[in-house]
């Protein structure tokens, strides 16, 4: 009998091992979907090209020296931790910054393209024509995504369908407008030239308001900035000066509550400053 509760003892514990390593790769494995295969198709989408393997790696080798560095200076395995994922999960950051600078800069190159395929389709080329016109002359990335969009019509997609994937692609307003008004073109007829005028000369003028915008409300921006930099510049400066003093801060429990609170109200006051700045047009 206790040859038989030892080796029932024995069978499930091996069998929560097993458990607990599957749960280690799933783990692991939607880890590194999420914060490396997923940045690399991201970017692959704004046309830059970077293996998952070798964005691992850098990922890897950033946190390790993020790690080391946060241990050294501030002494503290919590927030060496803290700095070491955040540097692990580095890419994502840069890849979101990344896909808000293209997409600003496809949005700032759709009206003059409006403008050249309507003039291209008043000269009296056709529609795909004058896409394929356009996509030659005009700069990247805009360049990029119209010939992808001619590229998978020769291969036999529907004009409208391709432009319709470009529009899922870019989320801008000013994309689905030019989608929309060429799919109502196509099939329901109608001055496709008189369109793409009237909606280059308002997305100019909405460009125009959105700049005026932007410098208006810089200084806020700047303000949210210098805010919740300045605690932490403070933080940093106190502690190369009086280390002694600083070290409670990382190595108790109370001072982990304090870092904590300081995190809370630092987002919170950079969400309110930034929700105030930012205007919809």
């Amino acid at each position: 009998m206790p040859a038989l509760i030892c080796a029932l003892s024995a069978l499930a514990a091996a069998a929560a091992a097993i458990g607990f390593a599957g749960s280690l790769r799933v783990a692991a494995g939607s880890f590194r979907r999420e914060a490396i295969e997923a940045p690399a198709s991201a970017l692959a989408d704004l046309f830059i090209f970077i293996e998952p393997e070798r964005l691992l790696r850098a990922s890897a080798l950033s946190a390790v020296l993020a790690l080391a560095f946060a241990i050294a200076v501030l002494q503290s395995p919590l927030l060496a931790c803290a700095a070491a994922v955040a540097a692990f999960g580095a890419p994502r950051l840069l890849q979101a910054g990344w896909r808000r600078r293209y997409l600003r800069q496809v949005g700032a190159q759709l009206p003059d393209a409006m403008a050249m395929l309507a003039g291209a389709v008043r000269a009296g080329a056709a529609l795909s024509q004058g896409l394929d016109q356009v996509s030659a002359r005009v700069a990247l990335p805009l360049g990029h995504e119209l010939m992808l969009v001619m590229r998978r019509h020769r291969l036999g997609v529907r004009l409208d369908d391709a432009l319709r994937e470009m529009a899922r692609r870019l989320p801008l307003a000013e994309v689905r407008l030019l989608v929309t008004a060429i799919a109502l073109a196509m099939e329901v007829g109608g001055s496709l030239c008189g369109t793409l005028d009237r909606l280059a000369d308002t997305l100019r003028r909405k460009h125009v308001i959105e700049s005026k915008l932007r410098a208006l409300t810089s200084q806020g921006r700047l303000q949210a900035v210098i805010v919740t930099a300045l605690p932490i510049a403070l933080m940093l400066a106190l502690l190369a000066l009086d280390p002694q003093s600083m070290r409670p801060l990382f190595t108790t429990a109370g001072g982990w509550m304090v870092l904590a609170c300081i995190a809370l109200l630092e987002t919170t006051g950079w969400l309110l400053i930034r929700r105030i700045v930012a205007i919809d047009v």
